[in-house]
């Protein structure tokens, strides 16, 4: 008990946690607070392993694992890849917009992921500010066990996901579990090459997404290519069963179209063999690390420092009467969103949250609210600094 204690507070302490100045009031409920995993299979009592028949069991979200148990050798793979959302607004055509400071800004938000893979284990490291988890956090997954698992920068605790919790995860901080259903799959021909690599395609469709996965194979990836399929699937609220990707075989681009609105892409932007990869950075869960409790969802960050935002623009111009000297931003809906300006994410704001981003330079933005996931998106609006940026409250100038 006092480890988990110890486990969250440090889990508290991570970048992800609202800054300084930013107020922090209670967390709505999620909209996917409530729902409940799919059935996978009969699950097991707790602390049983797979069997020699081959079943697989699903992690639990509150089961306390034993120590990973990793062979000596360390060879594997690393892919390197962004994530890409769709249907961003970008910034008005004014003399005052800074083109350097506007691309220096999206690099440093680019959605980057670092994969370390071996024919049994999966590390995916997340880089870039653009997360609304802590940057270098990362999930990891093991072949014999259907889910994944979460671990904060530090290394030194984590906490489980079972099948249905990633979508929830990257765009919430929560790890509520959603529904999941089997995939439709249409596996089709080779269609052309990758980092240089050759693939086909698949066609996968849930209630969730319609996708277009590219494939590769890749010898001597084993089962640590399908550990990245199951990833990919869970995004989309399908089953970790479904046959999508076969031993040696690496999804290396996959377009996930939501079934709401919008869109988003992983893509390979390279590969290496390894043969000096540590294991502990691969064990599931991390060697000494300890069971952890939730992330903190309230409250609000800026995803940009106040120097990066202040380089969006050359200089200042006239915005009428204002007050302050930052953008109050203020979510009143029950999902975590992200502001976005001229095409960048600048903060995001929990449920019920709000907070100042500070640095921005007097001027008018596009401004535009989205999930992370980029399933719901606003449409793009005039947004003057300094002043206030809200969604689901009625009144902005309440955000105040």
């Amino acid at each position: 008990m006092k480890r988990a204690l110890v486990a969250t507070l440090l889990l508290a302490a991570c970048r992800g946690q609202s800054p300084a100045g930013m107020d922090t009031p209670d967390a709505r409920e999620s909209p996917q607070a409530s729902a409940q995993p799919a059935q996978l299979a009969a699950l097991p009592p707790r602390g049983t392993t797979p069997s020699s028949d081959g079943y697989i069991a699903p992690l639990r979200g509150d089961e306390v694992l034993p120590a990973d148990v990793l062979a000596t050798a360390s060879s594997g793979f690393t892919l390197t890849a962004v994530l890409r959302q769709s249907d961003v607004a970008g910034p008005p055509r004014a003399n005052e917009v800074n083109a350097a400071g506007l691309d220096a800004a999206r690099r440093a938000t680019e959605l980057r992921l670092t994969i370390d893979f071996t024919p049994t284990r999966l590390r995916v490291a997340l880089g870039g500010h653009g997360f609304v988890l802590p940057e270098d956090a990362e999930i990891r997954a093991r072949g014999d066990r259907y889910g994944h698992v979460f671990v904060p920068p530090e290394g030194n605790a984590y906490h489980p996901l079972a099948p249905g919790s990633l979508r929830a995860l990257l765009g919430e901080r929560r790890f509520d579990v959603a529904p999941i259903t089997p995939a439709s799959i249409e596996l089709k021909e080779d269609t052309g090459r990758r980092i240089g690599i050759k693939t086909r395609r698949a066609e996968l469709a849930t209630r969730a997404a319609k996708a277009t996965w590219e494939i590769g194979h890749v010898e001597g990836a084993g089962e640590g290519g399908v550990l990245l399929c199951r990833l990919l699937l869970d995004l989309m609220n399908a089953a970790p069963a479904d046959p999508v990707c076969a031993g040696d075989e690496v999804p290396l681009r996959a377009e996930l179209r939501w079934t709401s609105h919008g869109a988003l892409v992983f893509e390979a932007t390279g590969a290496m063999k390894r043969t000096d990869l540590a294991l502990a950075s691969l064990a599931v869960p991390p060697p000494g690390a300890a069971y952890a409790g939730p992330l903190p969802t309230a409250g609000a960050a800026s995803m940009l420092s106040a120097a990066e935002l202040a380089a969006l623009r050359l200089g200042d111009i006239d915005v009428g009467p204002t007050t302050g000297d930052s953008l109050t931003v203020a979510n009143g809906t029950t999902e975590l969103r992200v502001l976005w300006l001229d095409g960048v994410a600048a903060a995001w704001v929990a449920p019920g949250g709000r907070g100042e981003v500070r640095g921005l330079r007097r001027g008018r933005f596009t401004g535009q609210w989205r999930t992370f996931l980029g399933d719901a998106v606003e449409p793009p609006y005039v947004q003057a600094s300094p002043g206030a940026a809200a969604i689901g409250i009625a009144d902005a100038g309440a955000a105040r």
